[in-house]
């Protein structure tokens, strides 16, 4: 029976999707309860997760001046915060698997807002470090990551990379505007009035969202074998082993060459990205922009991975996703390149460009991986790619930072990025799909 707010139909009554029109193929589509949970997902992204994937780079040089810190011990606070994703990763990922996803999103809201008011107040270095990671980063990593991929990836197979596409784009539209707002809002208001009011912004709006966001179809009675997000059955064995919805257990995950290929393009990735959004304004700054221009530009970089990620998710190229994912890693190093290489004021605006078509191509990134390994255990794989690309979000940071302290310069830490980058997308470009696991090899003959 299909069941839940569909109508409920047996299989004998369900009509042949040939014999409805486009129209009424639509209709079914957008009735599937699934677009509620992606826009609930894509609110939150938007208003509560963009803040601290995006926004926290506007406060880098105001914390390190009002707490006088070097480059090094400041980028130290955002490292750890992305650090402990890491270690709290398979840890999350397990308890996104298993739980309702409500109880979760609500604790994450309570100890991000509760995090960011008790920061408005505070002035020693290591409290505010402490505070930061234990409640700020222990509530975002929780509740606005894995979280709403994992319950996304649950509630679509057909659909999977469109649904996928908009909630991760929904955190790029959140740092289009949340990074000039919040740069004004430092400058009129400064930085630790704004810190307060966010704060209280995420409580107030993740807690009753949060109860539009449903774990999965069978959590209220919708088979999705039945649904309009129904898999197509192939017709030979061959075919039906091929099936992207093969759950994988975890163990059978890394005995697959892709895993592992995906998670070394997947931390390098990360590890390039989050150096550079850290230190995103004083790399312009470095560049001879001022604080203001700076965090316009980094909104700029957000306003164009916005199509870009629209784009790479949602049109259908003919080209397999791993070489689209591997061409947006190519943009991004040859961003680098001109920022590093080429001493003209265009350069910046070359960069730019170049990181917003690499973000855009990452949604790629997770959507591979749920086509890959199913729907089962994508949380807990998701998790432990979490727990060791986490080495590489803490290093990079502190890395460009000590840097620029015993340099004066962001040359060389980012001539490092170009090969990390560049490796990676190598790294993509083989990750082509893992067989079926051998038991369902042996089960179909």
């Amino acid at each position: 029976m299909r069941c839940g707010t569909l109508l409920c139909v047996s299989p004998s009554e369900a009509p042949n999707n040939s014999s409805l029109s486009t129209v009424a193929k639509l209709k079914e589509t957008l009735a599937y309860p699934g677009w509620k949970v992606v826009g609930a997902c894509s609110f939150l992204a938007i208003f509560c997760g963009s803040i601290f994937v995006y926004g926290f780079p506007v406060f880098f040089l105001h914390i390190q001046r009002d707490l006088e810190l070097s480059s090094a011990s400041t980028s130290l606070i955002f490292a750890l915060s992305r650090g402990e994703a890491g270690i709290a990763g398979p840890i999350t990922g397990w308890i996104v698997d298993k739980f309702d996803s409500r109880p979760i999103i609500i604790f994450g809201g309570l100890m991000v807002g509760g995090g960011l008011v008790i920061l408005s107040v505070v002035h020693t270095y290591w409290i505010f470090l402490a505070v930061f990671i234990g409640m700020v980063a222990v509530g975002n990593n929780t509740s606005f990551g894995q979280t709403f991929l994992a319950v996304i990836n649950r509630w679509f197979i057909k659909r999977k990379a469109v649904a996928m596409t908009l909630v991760i784009t929904s955190y790029t539209i959140g740092g289009a505007f949340m990074v000039p707002l919040l740069s004004r809002g430092v400058e009129a208001l400064g930085w630790r009035a704004v810190l307060l009011y966010t704060g209280i912004f995420v409580v107030v709006l993740s807690i009753p969202t949060s109860f539009f966001i449903k774990r999965s179809p069978e959590s209220v009675g919708i088979d999705i074998n039945l649904s309009p997000e129904a898999p197509a059955i192939p017709e030979s064995a061959a075919a039906r082993a091929r099936v992207s919805e093969s759950d994988f257990g975890v163990k059978e995950a890394f005995k697959t060459t892709t895993f592992w290929l995906m998670l070394t393009g997947s931390s390098l990735r990360i590890s390039v990205t989050s150096g550079l959004l850290v230190h995103a304004i004083p790399i312009m700054a470095w560049k001879g922009l001022n604080e203001q221009s700076g965090a316009d530009l980094v909104a700029l970089l957000f306003f164009i991975a916005i199509p870009a990620r629209l784009f790479f998710g949602l049109y259908n190229s003919g080209l397999q996703t791993r070489f689209v994912l591997s061409m947006g890693m190519a943009f991004g190093t040859l961003g680098l390149f001109i920022l590093v290489f080429v001493d003209s004021g265009w350069s910046v605006y070359a960069f730019v460009a170049g990181i917003a078509l690499l973000e855009g191509a990452t949604t790629l990134n997770w959507v591979l991986m749920g086509q890959y390994y199913g729907r089962r255990n994508f949380a807990t794989i998701i998790g432990i790619i979490t727990a060791v690309y986490s080495v590489g979000m803490l290093a990079s940071p502190l890395f460009l930072g000590w840097i620029f302290d015993h340099t004066g310069t962001y040359r060389v830490g980012l001539i490092v990025f170009i090969f990390m980058c560049a490796i990676s997308s190598v790294f993509f470009f083989f990750s082509s799909r893992p067989p079926a696991p051998l038991r369902m090899q042996r089960q179909l003959g």
